[in-house]
């Protein structure tokens, strides 16, 4: 592949039975937005570094050799159809601030985001074919531009649903739509986002709710007696905590109710 054609025609597939989206061959799946998110998040300055990190960025680099992604970090100059990290760079800030005006709460489209799809036209031949026991549309483009519009417009049309982590604040795909955190590693215990923050949303409804936070701690207190004994006489068998447990737990919904009383309920967990 010479620099001066780098940008090849390349084929996109999609899936008509479901939102996986194929790059190059159709073969190996995406996730339907899976690459775009997966771009708007690549390290440059990492990736300029070690340029044979190119193929990691996105699919479309995917078929490129070594020798071709160290030459594009070497280009001084860009044109419409050849790519430099500076234009990598603006495509990277362009479809960052589309993504996440398309997973934000507003029903319409910011207008720069509308705007965005007649200001640069998709230059597509698309036919109907058949792989493999499977249908899919075959989009013949032309370069990283069009890869990256044609898989932001098949989002859009599939009606795929992105959203904003609400503990790190970036772009993922939600397995359901009520999921609010993605599924990477946040912490240094390698603890993920979602494990993070349902642990704090938990602990802030208990701070929110009387009867829950009188029962959490009375659980933690029960269950130390169970696992971690200390004195001899305060220990509990496994027996006893389940038994606990269990009336602990009935307790807890029949004081929501507002069938047993709360306040005795709460002295009743003290013991």
């Amino acid at each position: 592949m010479s620099g001066k054609n780098r940008n090849n025609y390349i084929h996109i597939y999609m899936d008509l039975s479901d939102d996986g989206i194929y790059f190059h061959s159709a073969t190996t799946p995406y996730a339907l937005g899976k690459s775009l998110i997966q771009f708007i998040d690549a390290d440059l300055n990492e990736i300029s570094a070690h340029p044979e990190q190119l193929r990691s960025i996105h699919p479309f680099f995917s078929t490129w050799s070594i020798e071709d992604s160290r030459s594009l970090f070497e280009l001084s100059k860009t044109d419409d159809r050849n790519l430099d990290l500076k234009k990598i760079e603006s495509l990277q800030n362009t479809y960052k601030k589309i993504l996440y005006s398309l997973a934000s709460d507003k029903k319409d489209l910011p207008k720069e985001t509308e705007s965005f799809f007649s200001k640069h036209p998709l230059f597509v031949k698309s036919s109907l074919i058949r792989k493999e026991n499977k249908w899919l549309i075959d989009h013949f483009i032309l370069g990283f531009e069009d890869c990256l519009i044609c898989e932001l417009e098949e989002m859009i049309r599939h009606h795929q649903i992105i959203k904003i982590c609400k503990n790190c604040g970036r772009l993922f795909l939600p397995k359901r739509s009520n999921n609010d955190y993605c599924t990477r590693i946040f912490s240094g215990d390698k603890k993920t986002c979602a494990e993070v923050g349902y642990t704090k949303t938990f602990a802030k409804t208990v701070q929110n709710d009387e009867l829950l936070h009188a029962y959490t701690r009375a659980y933690k207190a029960h269950y130390a007696r169970m696992s971690k004994p200390r004195k001899k006489a305060a220990n509990m068998s496994r027996e006893a905590f389940d038994a606990w447990y269990k009336e602990a737990r009935e307790g807890l919904e029949l004081a929501r109710q507002g069938k047993i009383d709360r306040e005795a309920y709460m002295a009743w967990l003290k013991k």
